[in-house]
């Protein structure tokens, strides 16, 4: 048993995954000193040599064939032995003490879950449209802390924590869907407690937005949201990769 299992579920991340990991065990190290126990759990699905990396850092990398987030993310949490399960995106680098701080925030025992505001890695190289992005995204997330219902609406998996006993008893992701699956999770969280967001940002590659433009994104996202409520079920049948 032990307090955070970290989880993060790759596929063919080898650009990315050695610096995140990096990131987390200079986080690690902080949480250690103020005696938060720690276990990182990689869930691989890469047809490349990620799981390699990762085992440069954490002895626990699970090959699993089945591909989807919401089956490595629940696969991952079924390995772990954390009283806070930690899903992180392979991409996102933490800050020295984000593990202190979303530790803290499970203190009140009211709080049953946690999400993050993000930031780009290197924001001059954005475009102007996706600088405003991330600020009309940062001002969404922030606002989420004083207005529930606005945890519909989010659907970032860069980090998100979760009592391992919540995600149990909402039994974990749904795997029938190949995105806003955190967003389902988090709606079925917050009936049993409260959802709490991490003060200080995390940082992302912003990949998919380089990839897509602001445009095609709001599209994708607000259209799924659309169906999602009014039918019960997603307009996309898949997720595209950007990798």
């Amino acid at each position: 048993m032990c307090d955070l299992s970290i989880i993060i579920a790759t596929k063919n991340e080898k650009q990315y995954i050695a610096n995140t990991l990096a990131h987390l065990q200079r986080s690690i190290r902080e949480a250690k000193k103020e005696g938060i126990t720690t276990e990182l759990i990689v869930v691989d699905s890469s047809t490349e040599d990620t799981a390699d990396i990762a085992r440069q850092f954490t002895s626990k990398v699970h090959c699993l064939s089945t591909q989807g987030l919401p089956k490595a993310r629940n696969y991952g949490a079924a390995k772990a032995s954390g009283q806070i399960l930690v899903f992180m995106d392979a991409d996102t680098l933490l800050q020295r003490n984000t593990l202190i701080d979303l530790f803290s925030l499970f203190k009140n025992k009211k709080a049953v879950s946690m999400i993050s505001f993000v930031m780009p890695i290197g924001q001059s190289k954005l475009s102007v449209s996706a600088k405003i992005f991330y600020v009309l995204d940062c001002a969404f997330i922030r606002a989420c802390a004083f207005l529930p219902f606005l945890i519909g609406f989010y659907n970032r998996g860069d980090i998100m924590a979760i009592r391992h006993d919540t995600f149990e008893k909402i039994q974990g992701f749904n795997e029938t869907l190949c995105m806003m699956e955190i967003t389902e999770l988090l709606i079925n969280a917050s009936k049993l407690g409260k959802i709490k967001v991490l003060s200080s940002p995390v940082f992302e590659s912003s990949r998919r937005l380089k990839q897509w433009g602001v445009i095609k994104s709001y599209r994708i996202w607000w259209k799924n949201y659309i169906y999602f409520y009014a039918f019960k079920r997603l307009h996309a049948s898949s997720y595209e990769s950007i990798r």
